[in-house]
């Protein structure tokens, strides 16, 4: 290298040591290492909104289901009721058998509506009306259930019960069935029909637990109403009345008459239909009344 070289690179080298010595007494002007943001984590709108989700609808039901059907056993109510119903059905088809001499279920369920017009209110009274006696209902109205699986664990809870009274009678078709030639026609449409009749007396009974402060009170009121529905649609009750639309009317409405046209092995989607609306007619009821109940 030339001496003309090195005067030319000597400022240069001077203005870098300027530079580096600048730096070093001034630390802010050093160059400054930004930390990367941090991640961001991804955390579920219930923990954000500190909104914690209560179990499905269909858990909560089984829930209720099996804590009001375990209710039943766990008291004489559920043993006395299909103890009482198992000694009237063997005596409703051996009466039948052995004094007029005919292996026939058509008297069995032609009683059935009577037989579950007195076991069922004794398996309402108790739902709603114990609740609001024993100041267990607002402790049950805190839960995190809706209303409307209350009422239908409920009722699931009182037709499983009647159910289990229907299965007592199996052995009798069966007997029949060994002994002649049984239509299982009518045999099928007896049960069906036995089940949709027992879904609205058990929502109608509900209903007016859910209205009564006792149990004596919801009993009686079940008996009657159900009753009522039942019996307008009978013809004892019908020829005594001359208005032919009236009569037509009543008929119509009548728990009864439905159910013998199904227990005939008649299925019209009309008295299934018909079943089917009254259950949910009063089944919206008693949530009607419970949400009332639980506002006051």
């Amino acid at each position: 290298m030339t001496e003309k070289d090195s005067q030319i690179n000597a400022p240069e080298e001077t203005e870098e040591a300027g530079v580096v010595a600048q730096e070093a007494a001034d630390p802010d002007a050093t160059m400054k290492i930004e930390p990367k943001p941090a991640r961001k984590v991804k955390t579920k709108k219930a923990e954000v909104s500190g909104h914690h989700p209560g179990p499905s609808a269909w858990r909560s039901f089984v829930v209720v289901w099996k804590k009001e059907s375990a209710g039943f056993f766990y008291s004489p109510v559920a043993y006395i009721i299909l103890g009482g119903f198992a000694l009237l059905v063997a005596w409703l088809f051996f009466d039948q058998f052995w004094l007029r001499n005919e292996a026939s279920v058509r008297p069995l369920f032609a009683s059935m509506p009577l037989l579950f017009l007195m076991i069922t209110p004794l398996l309402t009274m108790r739902s709603w009306a114990e609740e609001r006696s024993t100041g267990t209902a607002d402790q049950l109205f805190s839960l995190p259930v809706s209303l409307p699986i209350l009422a239908l664990g409920k009722a699931a809870a009182c037709l499983s019960v009647l159910l289990l009274a229907l299965v007592i009678t199996l052995p009798y078709p069966i007997m029949a069935e060994s002994m002649g030639n049984l239509d299982w026609g009518p045999v099928l449409g007896g049960y069906i029909a036995a089940i949709l009749l027992g879904s609205a007396y058990v929502s109608i009974g509900l209903f007016l637990s859910a209205m009564t402060r006792t149990q004596i009170e919801a009993a009686f009121l079940t008996f009657f109403v159900a009753g009522l529905l039942y019996f307008i649609g009978e013809p004892f009750f019908l020829d005594r009345m001359e208005n032919p639309q009236l009569v037509l009317m009543l008929t119509r409405m009548g728990l009864g008459s439905r159910f013998s046209s199904i227990a005939r092995g008649v299925l019209d989607l009309r008295d299934l239909l018909y079943y089917v609306s009254i259950t949910a007619f009063f089944v919206m009821l008693n949530v009607a009344v419970l949400r009332h109940r639980k506002w006051l």
